[in-house]
């Protein structure tokens, strides 16, 4: 006669419970343990530990797989949009600040290795593209010390020179010389047309036109085709909600896309599809000096 839980007197029914319980318990263990054993270890490499601090997505890789993500980005971008050809001269626009410095960074890597291609191969049938590197010296409009300036330029000149061969050229360009070619003069009426705009909003965007003017003219003037820029999806959306406050909906679709063909001389994003914290956290990996 077999027994049930309510009529067993020999506990037979209840060892099978405590035996399907330990069961049970071991294998939600070994599933918590094999868990905590994945968190240690970077999700795409499996082998080396992730990175620690910084948001969600940082941390779930390691330093190598973390910068290899963000380099992808990158190149997906240059490739999928025909940003950069081998033909192609470009000028990266630089401030010195994260953005910059990667999209400065990742530009070389890409040139360097057209170059050890093109090293590589017999007949060199595919040019390798070039590289230089502007600065807008903003001291006229700034209460900013000669100094600071002079000592960023010089840091930045041991940046771009660091870099290896091909050679980059660094130009640095007053802001006022977009106003006239005498600094003094162009110093003048740089102020006359900043003091004619009473409220912040408006200067604000006339410095950032006048940037981009000065941009335009170092590259037509030193023969570049391309401009690159450093903005990131961060920047673009503090841009997008500017813009739309102020009621300058229309040009969006043209400001965030990958290639800017309204300007004489194309203007390229090639880290829009990139987070100011990932820019910031890679910065800090690599050590670049910003």
């Amino acid at each position: 006669m077999a027994c049930n839980a309510s009529s067993c007197q020999s506990n037979c029914h209840r060892n099978e419970e405590q035996a399907q319980e330990e069961e049970f318990g071991g294998s939600a263990n070994s599933i918590s343990n094999y868990n905590d054993r994945n968190l240690n270890v970077c999700v795409k490499c499996k082998s080396n530990e992730p990175i620690s601090g910084g948001n969600a997505e940082d941390g779930r890789f390691c330093a190598d797989c973390f910068r290899s993500n963000l380099y992808g980005k990158f190149r997906l971008a240059v490739i999928s949009n025909a940003m950069i050809c081998p033909t192609d001269n470009v000028l990266v626009a630089f401030s010195g600040g994260s953005s910059s410095r990667v999209a400065l960074q990742f530009v070389h890597e890409m040139q360097d290795k057209s170059q050890k291609n093109f090293d590589a191969s017999r007949d060199r049938s595919l040019p390798v593209f070039g590289v230089g590197v502007a600065f807008i010296d903003e001291r006229a409009i700034f209460p900013v010390s000669s100094h600071e300036i002079d000592k960023a330029i010089q840091d930045f000149r041991s940046i771009v020179s660091a870099l290896a061969p091909p050679r980059k050229e660094l130009h640095v360009v007053p802001i006022e010389n977009i106003c006239s070619s005498s600094s003094s003069d162009g110093r003048d009426r740089l102020k006359n047309l900043l003091d004619a705009i009473s409220d912040s909003t408006g200067k604000e965007d006339l410095l950032l036109h006048l940037r981009m003017l000065s941009l335009q003219k170092i590259a037509s003037e030193n023969g570049y085709n391309r401009v690159v820029l450093g903005s990131c999806t961060s920047s673009i959306a503090c841009h997008v909600i500017s813009a739309i406050v102020k009621g300058q909906g229309y040009s969006l679709p043209g400001d965030i896309q990958y290639v800017d063909a309204r300007w004489e001389i194309p203007v390229v994003l090639p880290l829009r599809d990139c987070l100011t914290q990932e820019l910031n956290r890679l910065c800090h990996l690599d050590g670049f000096v910003i």
